[in-house]
C-alpha cells in the first residue's frame, strides 16, 4: 500500500474517533435554538426556578401510544423533547419514562394512575377511523401525585407543568375570595374560569354582608349589579385594612348582549372607590376597534344573518408591557367597559399603573345607551384615543369608613401597612363564558389573581402565546393606499418589463442594422 494511500485512510480514522468523542461527550448535554420573535419555546425563568429547586426526584410517567398519525406522534416526539430539557436542567432530579400502552395489562395500569383513553381520527387505506389512544402522564414526589390526562397540543404545556410541580412542591393552595349576593355573575357563568382558577387556588364565595374570612388572601368583585348596604361596604373596607389586595372588575352600566338598550347602576361604591384611588365613570366606551355580532336582519321580506362590528366591544390591544399582568398579552375582549380615571390616587399618593387603553380611534357614551349595532356610527363618535380601562393602584390605602359610621369604630385616619395592591378593570362581564374564545381574556384574569396573591412565577409562562400576533389596525387612507397598490403594481411591473425588453430589442436591432451597414461598405 502506498504511503499516501495509508496516510488517506489513517486520517479518515482520526476523523471518525474526533466524531465518536464529540458525540459521547456532548450526548449528556441538551440545547435547543429558540428562533421565534417572542421566544415561545424557551423556557421561562419561572419554570427553570422550580425545576431547580426539587429536593427530591420527581418521576414522570408518561403513556403516550407511539402509533398514532400526525399531528399526535410530532407532539409525542416534542413531549420527549421538552422532558429532556426539563431533565437537564433540574440536573437529573426530574426522571421521566415513556410508556406505549398496548396490552391489557399496561391498559389497565395506565387507566388506574389517572390517564384516559381518548379517541383520536386516523386515516388507514384512505378511509377515516377511530381509535382509541393515551396521551397522558403522571407525576409523582415525596408520596404526592399530579395527572396530566390529555396532551392535545404543545402550546400550553409547559405551564401544564409548571403549575403541577409548583403545587407538588408546595401543596398549600392560597384561598381567593369572589363576591357572591349582589347581582354578581353565578360561578355557573364563569365555570371556565372557575375551573382554571381552582386548579392553584382555593375558591370561596363571599358574602359581603358578613366579615370577610382571614384565609381570604385577595378578594374579586365581578360586575355586581345591585347597590351594596352600608354595612357591606364596612366589611369590605375592614377586608382592605387588613390585607389589602382586591380586583374591582365592575363597570357602572348594566348592559348585556341580549338587551338593546343598558341603564346606569348604583352600586354606593363611589366614596369607596374614591377613597382607594380610582373612579369608575358612568359611562359606555365605545371603540372602532371592536368584536362583531351576529345580528339578524330583513330585506326585501327575507330575514339573513350578518356580522356587524359592535363598537361597545373593544378590543383592547393597547396594553402596557412593562406591566407583569400584560406583558406577554396581545389583546383582551372587554364588552359593555367604563372609563377609569385614577386622578384621585394622586392626591392620596399612591402609585398608579395604567395597563389597558382604547385604540386611536375611540369615545364615550353616557345618559342614553342604544345598543343596537345596526345604528350608525359616525366619524364624530371616535375623536378620542387612549381612554384608560385598567390600571393597577398600590401603597398606603386609607380607611373609607369614618369613626361617626354607625357600622363602625374606628380611626378615620386608618390606613395599611403600604403593600396593598389593586387592580380595577372597567367590567367583569369579560370572564363570562361566552367571552372566553378569546384565550387571553382568561389569561388577564388569572395573571391578576397570581398578581394580588404574589404567584407571579408563572404569569409569563401562561401568558406566552403561540398564535401570531394580531395586525395592528391602519386608517382608511393606508388601506386604500395598499389596496390600489396591490391591484396598480402587478401590471405596472410587467408593462415595465414590457418596456425595457422592447427597448433592448430596439437597441439589438440597430446594432445589427449598423453592423450590416458596415460590412456592406467594407
Amino acid at each position: 500500500m502506498k504511503k499516501s494511500q495509508r496516510d488517506a485512510i489513517l486520517q479518515a480514522f482520526l476523523y471518525f474517533v474526533i466524531i465518536v468523542l464529540v458525540n459521547v461527550v456532548v450526548s449528556g448535554w441538551f440545547f435547543r435554538i429558540d428562533l421565534t420573535r417572542d421566544k415561545v419555546n424557551t423556557l421561562s425563568p419561572a419554570t427553570e426556578k422550580l425545576l431547580k429547586s426539587l429536593k427530591d426526584h420527581l418521576i414522570v410517567r408518561v403513556y403516550f401510544n407511539s402509533d398514532l398519525p400526525s399531528p399526535y406522534n410530532n407532539n409525542r416526539v416534542a413531549l420527549i423533547d421538552m422532558l429532556q430539557e426539563f431533565r437537564s436542567i433540574s440536573d437529573g432530579k426530574l426522571e421521566y419514562d415513556i410508556y406505549n400502552p398496548t396490552t391489557d395489562k399496561q391498559v389497565n395500569e395506565a387507566v388506574s394512575q389517572g390517564v384516559p383513553q381518548v379517541q383520536v381520527q386516523v386515516i388507514n387505506n384512505d378511509k377515516l377511523e377511530v381509535k382509541r389512544a393515551f396521551m397522558g402522564l403522571v407525576m409523582e414526589y415525596e408520596a404526592r401525585k399530579q395527572t396530566l390526562p390529555v396532551i392535545e397540543n404543545l402550546s400550553n404545556f409547559e405551564y401544564e407543568m409548571a403549575s403541577r410541580i409548583d403545587r407538588l412542591i408546595y401543596p398549600e393552595k392560597k384561598t381567593i375570595g369572589i363576591t357572591q349576593g349582589n347581582g354578581e355573575p353565578s360561578f355557573q357563568n364563569i365555570s371556565r374560569a372557575q375551573q382554571a382558577l381552582s386548579r392553584r387556588y382555593n375558591l370561596l364565595p363571599v358574602n359581603l354582608s358578613y366579615p370577610v374570612p382571614d384565609s381570604i388572601s385577595a378578594l374579586i368583585l365581578i360586575q355586581p349589579t345591585t347597590a351594596l348596604a352600608d354595612s357591606q361596604l364596612y366589611n369590605l373596607d375592614q377586608y382592605m385594612m387588613t390585607k389589602g389586595r382586591a380586583a374591582f372588575l365592575t363597570s357602572m352600566v348594566n348592559a348585556s348582549m341580549q338587551s338593546e338598550y343598558a341603564t346606569d347602576l348604583s352600586l354606593n361604591l363611589s366614596s369607596l372607590f374614591k377613597s382607594y384611588g380610582f373612579e369608575v365613570k358612568k359611562d359606555l366606551v365605545r371603540d372602532a376597534m371592536c368584536a362583531s355580532v351576529s345580528v339578524v336582519q330583513n330585506e326585501g321580506g327575507l330575514s339573513f344573518q350578518t356580522e356587524l362590528p359592535n363598537p361597545y366591544i373593544p378590543i383592547v390591544g393597547n396594553m402596557n408591557k412593562s406591566f407583569v399582568v400584560t406583558e406577554d398579552l396581545h389583546q383582551v375582549i372587554l364588552p359593555f367597559a367604563s372609563e377609569i380615571d385614577t386622578t384621585p390616587a394622586v392626591a392620596l399618593h399612591l402609585s398608579v399603573t395604567p395597563f389597558a387603553y382604547t385604540s386611536q380611534r375611540s369615545g364615550v357614551q353616557t345618559g342614553f345607551y342604544n345598543l343596537d349595532p345596526t345604528v350608525k356610527f359616525t366619524q364624530a363618535m371616535f375623536e378620542q384615543h387612549g381612554l384608560l380601562l385598567g390600571a393597577a393602584i398600590s401603597g398606603e390605602i386609607h380607611s373609607a369608613i369614618p369613626d361617626t359610621d354607625k357600622y363602625a369604630i374606628a380611626d378615620p385616619a386608618r390606613k395599611t401597612e403600604g403593600n396593598e395592591r389593586i387592580v380595577v378593570l372597567g367590567n367583569g362581564n369579560f370572564i363570562l363564558n361566552e367571552f372566553l374564545s378569546n384565550p387571553e381574556n382568561l389569561s388577564i384574569f388569572l395573571n391578576t389573581v397570581d398578581y394580588l396573591s404574589d404567584d407571579l412565577g408563572l404569569i409569563s409562562i401562561r401568558s406566552k402565546s403561540f398564535l401570531p400576533p394580531p395586525l395592528k389596525p391602519v386608517s382608511e387612507e393606508t388601506r386604500s393606499l395598499v389596496k390600489d397598490a396591490i391591484v396598480g403594481f402587478p401590471p405596472l411591473l410587467i408593462l415595465v418589463i414590457g418596456l425595457f425588453y422592447w427597448r433592448k430589442t430596439v437597441n439589438r436591432r440597430k446594432a445589427y442594422k449598423a453592423l450590416l451597414s458596415d460590412g456592406g461598405k467594407s
